[in-house]
């Protein structure tokens, strides 16, 4: 899992650098950024889907037996690699939103996990109960309006801590294995790979404005990794023991797309300027 995603991609209204050190820094003893918020799917849910109607749930064995050999509800068998972000920070890991009672939210100021598993960029990308990325911001305006004030009371701090936190999104998979790919149900499947990668790419960024226009400043947005090699594609491919190239390619378009989408100047604000790092 620590290295199942190669490229992450930074934005921030400057260049930091700071960011720079994260994958192969040792732990930091003290909290270089106020918090780490993260939305997104199954690569980095922290527990959420616990707490939800469905079947895609990783709170059973083998799941969890390289962390205290306990399943939280990650699906992995360790950390996530939002968890190693955190820790590098100096951050504890941010707890799953829908595991932390109500009447403690207001308490939780060192970021919260939104993620969950089976869900998508698009609405219409599920597999059962999921919180949907639009959800996920939902429950983020909540914490930004009705939490976060009740422990920070100054608007002019809670505006500096917002824009100095830290927002990762990890996201986009499932909009093409549970929707695009799943035919002949798939929504948006009469588009062609690369008008589909544009489309969801488009709603990423409103998705993305959204959490801006909360007071977020410093995002971490990950590309799609190789789905085609992934055990349940590379079984499905005739006569074949590889990656299904068919596939990659196709999710390639995403990924090759994402930071100019991320540039524009008619998405974001003048002066949001983009990093690239490799966690490898």
């Amino acid at each position: 899992m620590e290295k199942s995603l190669k490229v992450l991609w930074v934005i921030s209204i400057m260049i930091t650098h700071q960011l720079a050190f994260l994958v192969n820094a040792s732990h930091s003893k003290k909290k270089i950024v106020p918090a780490l918020y993260v939305f997104g799917d199954s690569t980095v849910d922290a527990g959420n889907n616990n707490n939800l109607n469905t079947l895609a749930k990783a709170n059973a064995f083998p799941y969890g037996i390289d962390f205290n050999n306990c399943s939280t509800g990650r699906f992995s068998n360790g950390k996530t690699f939002a968890d190693l972000i955190a820790i590098r920070l100096g951050l504890p890991m941010p707890s799953p939103y829908l595991g932390v009672p109500k009447s403690e939210r207001h308490q939780v100021v060192t970021g919260i996990n939104y993620a969950s598993g089976s869900c998508g960029i698009l609405n219409s990308t599920r597999s059962g109960d999921c919180l949907s990325l639009d959800k996920q911001i939902e429950y983020f305006t909540s914490t930004v309006d009705n939490d976060l004030p009740r422990s920070i009371h100054s608007k002019t701090k809670l505006r500096h801590y917002l824009a100095n936190s830290i927002y990762l999104l990890s996201i986009g998979s499932n909009d093409y294995m549970l929707n695009y790919f799943k035919y002949p149900n798939g929504t948006n499947n009469n588009l062609n790979p690369e008008k589909y990668a544009d489309y969801l790419l488009r709603h990423l960024a409103s998705h993305i404005k959204k959490i801006y226009d909360l007071g977020a400043r410093k995002f971490v947005v990950s590309r799609i990794g190789q789905i085609g090699c992934t055990p349940i594609c590379v079984i499905r491919t005739p006569d074949s023991q590889e990656c299904n190239e068919d596939i990659n390619q196709k999710i390639k378009y995403y990924s090759d797309k994402l930071p100019g989408k991320l540039q524009e100047k008619a998405a974001f604000p003048a002066g949001l300027s983009l990093e690239k790092f490799d966690s490898g």
